[in-house]
């Protein structure tokens, strides 16, 4: 861009010499990534294992040509679809034998186009070597090292917001066509990174709107405006309907409202050890009142930049300081520009040697106490060659499962670092391991599991472990009937000290009920509650400790919530551990039991009526009154959410080739207003697996589905 070389006499060689400046400081992030790839060992924790697993998802839709898979990928469990651009760059990582480790050069990438951008930024205020200062100071700042050395999306954030900003500073208000087309292009670029990238800016959606009022800035705005559209609108389209809620989940993440004690200023503190102590206070100082050699007229989008960024954050319940650096780089350039370049040069300093001792850890970390935020000097993470064993840990499982299973799940008792369960998704996706599902402690704790995995020791942090304490109780409780279901099976010693050991079903286990035929007026076992039912149990298989065949029938059957009756089905090798056995031989062994083991159920009769079903959906969505639902070859409901009445229809598929049970909609409107169905195409909430899957690791049959006059029937 032009900025470089405007009339009011910035030195060339002074330009010449901060360029050299940015590209050593450029080649020395290279040579410390450099070292931390070349030790580090351990395998991509929480996010990053998530990232990671995303790229290899897109790694195996497009080699094998599966375009619509491509577009629509199925976003992770509880997480919101990502945006595509990181993570198919990511999956050039593949190639290597270490992806995990690989991926990180693409950061230097990220780190190239910040340091650039933001020294572009601060040229045009500083147009001398305190450019170079700002631009220093804020990149080897330990927050920037730690994503540098991260498999996250959040440095390519800060990258393309800086580079926006450029974009929209070289613009000058929208009155040059290029600068204002490349900020168009930049835009969406971001938006294809990450959904949080409009958050940022706030202050561009500002000086976009006041150039619509102007003549000569107008088209620039427009064309800015539609570039920006046409490039990042079709994907944001295509999940919308399927984001809004996802993002709102993710958001209320570890969530505490921003009125709540002192979490409104969670991020000054967090922002300290994310810039270093000297940044953070030389740059807070500095935005009282920031010192700019030129360009002050436009000066205000700094502070805006900042401001706006860092107030809707604090808002958002989730608090991460990843979330809130793209917003804290104008800190960098109000710091150079008001401080003298004694300082300046000083902060840099300090900085680059900070930035060194991340990576190799050769002093501190030194705390300093302070009456509201200690200052710590010399954080560092260096590399390490730690072995988590999950590899081996999935190859025990794929050699020691029970074959005839269509698949293994594996309960992990354990939310650790590099112990959790992105980790081991990541880990047997990689591996290439297709039967061993690694799965998290529900209230069932290990239902349909044929191994259990504890982390013996620390489960991991505090505030993520919720639930797994108890767990491991229940596990340890001598005689209870988590050890008369499952003995130890093998162990393996942690880099942290602690134990990694997995428990496998028992084999060869006595008959838990003595009688062939049950029969109950009401039977619970945790989602499901079964009235009038009869069971008729069959053979029992002591090699297996299973019947190979039950059949079941039931008058009512309530699966969360949804009553279906006149239930008539068979289930094939099925296994079950009674929770009260010996303990109150007053009761049937059979009232309180947890399933071990099912591998395929039969479906041979049920049927779901209306009213059932409508005070199904009324219960699952919030704010829901349906008025009618009728069932006659479709589903018609019509009711008020909120207020505003919806009415909607869908028809309801069995594609037994495909294996799947497709909900699809026909038709929908809100407020009398006709909504486009291709909203609804990408749900894939909306189908159902007839397939084993770790959530139900069981086949179902289904004959044939028929809906009519008021009934869901099947056959």
């Amino acid at each position: 861009m032009s900025g470089f070389y405007r009339s009011s006499g910035p030195s060339r060689i002074t330009l010449a010499f901060c360029l050299l400046g940015l590209a050593s400081f450029l080649a020395l992030e290279a040579l410390l990534l450099r070292h931390f790839v070349a030790i580090d060992t351990r395998p991509p924790s929480w996010d990053q294992a998530t990232h990671m697993e995303i790229a290899l998802d897109y790694r195996e839709t497009l080699s094998e040509g599966r375009w619509a898979d491509m577009w629509f990928l199925a976003p992770k469990p509880g997480m919101p679809p990502f945006p595509p651009a990181f993570q198919l760059l990511l999956r050039g990582s593949y190639s290597s034998s270490d992806p995990a480790h690989a991926a990180l050069w693409l950061n230097w990438f990220y780190m190239a186009i910040l340091a650039v951008s933001l020294f572009a930024i601060s040229w045009r205020f500083l147009p001398d070597s305190r450019a170079l200062i700002a631009t220093i100071a804020f990149c080897a700042a330990p927050g920037l090292q730690d994503l540098l050395s991260n498999q996250l999306v959040d440095l390519a954030v800060v990258a393309w917001t800086a580079a926006a900003y450029w974009a929209l500073l070289e613009s000058e208000n929208f009155s040059r066509w290029i600068p204002a087309l490349a900020f168009g292009v930049l835009h969406a670029v971001g938006m294809m990174h990450k959904w949080s990238f409009f958050s940022y800016m706030i202050p561009a959606y500002f000086v976009a709107g006041r150039g619509l009022g102007w003549g000569h800035a107008r088209p620039k705005v427009a064309a800015a405006i539609a570039l920006s559209i046409a490039l990042s609108a079709p994907w944001y389209w295509s999940h919308i309907a399927l984001l809004p809620t996802r993002l709102v989940q993710a958001s209320a993440d570890f969530a505490i409202p921003f009125w709540r004690g002192s979490a409104w200023a969670s991020y000054l503190g967090q922002s300290c050890s994310a810039l270093g102590p000297l940044v953070w206070a030389l740059g807070f100082i500095s935005l009282l009142a920031p010192q700019y050699a030129r360009k002050r007229d436009s000066s205000w989008v700094l502070l805006y930049w900042f401001v706006t960024s860092y107030v809707f954050w604090t808002i958002v319940p989730n608090r991460q300081i990843r979330f809130l650096l793209p917003g804290l780089v104008p800190l960098g350039v109000a710091m150079a520009g008001t401080w003298p370049k004694t300082v300046g040069w000083g902060v840099v300093t300090f900085q680059m040697v900070a930035a060194v001792n991340f990576f190799f850890g050769f002093i501190g970390p030194w705390t300093i106490p302070m009456p509201f935020q200690p200052l710590t000097f010399f954080a560092s993470q260096p590399p390490r060659r730690e072995d988590w064993k999950l590899g081996e840990i999935l190859r025990k499982v794929e050699a020691d499962r029970d074959p005839t299973r269509p698949l293994t799940n594996v309960t992990l008792v354990a939310n650790d670092h590099y112990f959790n369960g992105p980790t081991f998704h990541w880990a047997q996706r990689w591996l290439n391991l297709p039967h061993a599902r690694v799965r998290g402690v529900n209230s069932r704790l290990c239902e349909l599991s044929e191994f259990v995995l504890v982390k013996q020791g620390n489960l991991g942090p505090s505030s993520v472990i919720g639930g797994l304490p108890e767990a491991a109780n229940v596990i340890n409780e001598s005689g209870g009937w988590f050890q008369r279901a499952y003995e130890k099976h093998y162990q393996w010693t942690l880099p942290d000290g602690s134990a990694a050991v997995l428990y496998r079903q028992r084999r060869n286990r006595a008959r838990p009920f003595g009688r062939a035929l049950l029969d109950s007026e009401f039977l619970e076992s945790g989602n499901v509650r079964l009235a009038n039912s009869r069971g008729n149990l069959g053979p029992w298989d002591p090699k297996f400790s299973m019947w190979p065949k039950v059949t079941l029938s039931a008058e009512r059957v309530e699966v969360r919530g949804l009553v279906v009756r006149n239930v008539a089905a068979s289930l094939q090798n099925f296994a079950v551990v009674s929770i009260i056995e010996r303990r109150n031989p007053a009761l049937p062994d059979w009232r309180d039991i947890r399933i071990l083991r099912l591998d395929r159920i039969g479906v041979q009769s049920l049927e779901v009526r209306a009213e059932d079903l409508k005070a199904f959906i009324a219960a699952r969505v919030r704010g829901l009154t349906i008025t009618r639902l009728d069932l006659d070859q479709t589903i018609k409901a019509s009711g008020v959410w909120k207020g505003r009445r919806i009415d909607a229809e869908a028809a309801i598929e069995l594609d037994n080739v495909a294996r799947r049970l497709r909900v699809k909609i026909l038709s929908a409107s809100y407020m009398g207003f006709s909504l486009p169905t291709a909203l609804f195409r990408p749900i894939k909430e909306l189908s159902i697996s007839l397939d084993p899957n770790p959530e139900t690791p069981f086949a179902i049959d289904v004959p044939s589905l028929t809906i009519k006059k008021g009934r869901l029937t099947i056959p």
